[in-house]
């Protein structure tokens, strides 16, 4: 049987020729973007900042995401993963936003300090044996469930005045999905490999024709700033936010070992163990620089391996400087504002295609091997569940203390708890007799 490492055209260790290199790294960084740029909108929005500070604030973010992205697939788990603005520390910083700055601060050093120790000391070894074929196809398949919330407003348009969504960009949405899953079906050799890049590209002109285009970011930017501030102060340490961001940081752990164990049944498992271990420590270092820079920390994203599935592109490289290529836009407004030109609807169908190749390759994990009838229930339940957590309205977060709201909110941590629990805890392999696939 073929596994998914012999379909690529290159491989993890591959480096392709510096122009295709390039190219796969552009792609990478427009998939990246929207998801960055809404994250630090909604930070600023509860710290309350405006205008120049809000801009160095994306800045301080862009730096940081930067910098770890190029750092892991050089010396981290150099993998073919996208590291950005992690979900769950998000969340965490807007529960403290009213304690100020500072404080979050404190809390986020703590927190990547907590990281670097469980990897210097050699702990996350102990975590290997968790991820069975079970607990990976679960996580695989509930990175796309947990997104889709996240991925419907934006496939129908549902920004701005239009909040119930517009069926023609609904239209150009499909359209471009559809036109990701020929391009990579159809086409062959170094345009299969664009497919991405290519869909986006075409959806971004028929949304220009349409007159759907918003060029006003464009023509406000500088050409040139310096974040500023770019050190914002001392951190102030409390209990409350130790607390917090370290439970954080346990969701964050779940995730991103989860997202290389993903990324590991599409490129290949050589070396996993350091790997995770090697990941691990560099987003702790992540969110001491974060801590330090005012700004929350970083995780490997989960839709990678859709990306990867879809490009046919494992080869690490094109990440490197996709890292590069941030750090440098910090730098230079007026090119980040002409790539977050791109629809969010074009990226959000991009996405689309991602997770549904991302999902296949969790169904094809689970079907490696017959299934028992605890294996339906271990499956089934953290996916529904994670999936149901995604769409619960913020109300009923409200109820529960808010240092837990953050990793509550999350339908993916919620999952991948729920599946580790239930693989080796509740429903043991072996722990009953006789056990039938249900019957329709």
């Amino acid at each position: 049987m073929k596994t998914s490492s012999d379909q690529l055209i290159y491989g993890v260790e591959d480096l392709p020729p510096w122009p295709r290199t390039a190219l796969y790294a552009l792609q990478w960084f427009i998939v990246f973007l929207p998801t960055l740029t809404v994250l630090s909108t909604i930070s600023t929005e509860y710290l309350g900042l405006i205008g120049p500070q809000r801009v160095s604030f994306f800045q301080r973010i862009m730096v940081v995401t930067g910098t770890v992205m190029l750092v892991q697939p050089l010396w981290g788990h150099r993998y073919p993963l996208l590291d950005g603005p992690a979900a769950a520390l998000l969340l965490s910083f807007l529960v403290l936003a009213p304690e100020g700055i500072h404080v979050i601060q404190g809390g986020m050093l703590v927190g990547g300090c907590f990281l670097v120790l469980l990897s210097a000391a050699g702990l996350m070894r102990f975590v290997e044996p968790l991820f069975t074929p079970n607990v990976i196809g679960v996580i695989l398949i509930l990175i796309a469930v947990a997104f889709l919330p996240y991925l419907a407003p934006l496939v129908i348009g549902a920004q701005g005045g239009r909040q119930s969504g517009d069926p023609l960009v609904f239209g150009v949405s499909m359209l471009v999905m559809l036109s990701i899953a020929c391009i990579s079906h159809w086409l062959r050799g170094f345009p299969r490999t664009l497919s991405f890049f290519l869909g986006v590209a075409g959806g971004t002109v028929i949304m220009g024709i349409l007159g759907r285009l918003d060029t006003r970011l464009l023509q406000e930017a500088r050409w040139f700033s310096v974040p500023h501030p770019f050190w914002v102060g001392w951190p102030r340490f409390s209990w409350s936010a130790t607390i917090t961001f370290v439970m954080a940081y346990l969701a964050v752990i779940v995730n991103a070992v989860g997202s290389i164990y993903s990324i590991a049944e599409v490129v290949g498992k050589e070396g996993l163990s350091r790997r995770v271990s090697r990941g691990i420590g560099i987003t702790g270092l992540g969110g001491i620089l974060a801590g330090g820079l005012g700004v929350f920390g970083t995780v490997s994203y989960g839709f990678s391996p859709g990306v990867v599935l879809v490009t046919r592109v494992g080869s690490r490289h094109p990440l490197v400087l996709c890292g590069a290529l941030i750090v440098v836009l910090v730098f230079f407004q007026k090119l980040l504002a002409l790539f977050s030109m791109v629809p969010p609807p074009v990226v959000g169908a991009a996405l689309m295609a991602g997770m549904a190749s991302q999902m296949g390759a969790g169904i094809s994990v689970l079907a490696h091997r017959p299934l028992e009838g605890r294996d339906y229930l271990v499956v089934g339940i953290p996916i529904l569940t994670g999936g149901v957590v995604s769409i619960l309205p913020e109300g009923f977060f409200n109820q529960f203390p808010e240092s837990i709201q953050a990793l509550l909110r999350n339908g993916l941590v919620v999952g991948i708890v729920l599946v580790l629990i239930l693989e080796h805890l509740l429903l043991p392999k072996g722990g009953s007799k006789g056990s039938h696939p249900p019957r329709g």
